[in-house]
């Protein structure tokens, strides 16, 4: 999975459990204290996944909110389906 998908999981991971997870306003340091990747490249990541309107930003005067967007659940839920039948097979 490349590496901004991985990041695009971990905010899945975050939100699934809430009633709206495409309202839910995830902080940064919530991914990236999940993630083994370093802070520079997570924010590439968090980037990459807006432009390609997995993910939605919020800016604020000193932080930034990340909403998963619909199309951002229906590919974290199937990159997370593809990745559990790989270890499966």
């Amino acid at each position: 999975m490349d590496s901004h998908y991985s990041t695009l999981r971990t905010i899945y991971e975050i939100v699934k459990d809430d009633p709206d997870p495409t309202s839910y306003p995830c902080k940064p340091a919530q991914i990236i204290v999940r993630q083994f990747l370093p802070w520079d490249t997570i924010l590439v990541n968090i980037r990459k996944l807006d432009e390609e309107g997995m993910v939605s930003l919020q800016q604020y005067d000193r932080f930034t909110i990340v909403r998963l967007t619909a199309l951002g659940m229906k590919k974290a839920r199937a990159n997370g389906s593809s990745a559990i039948r790989k270890s499966q097979d």
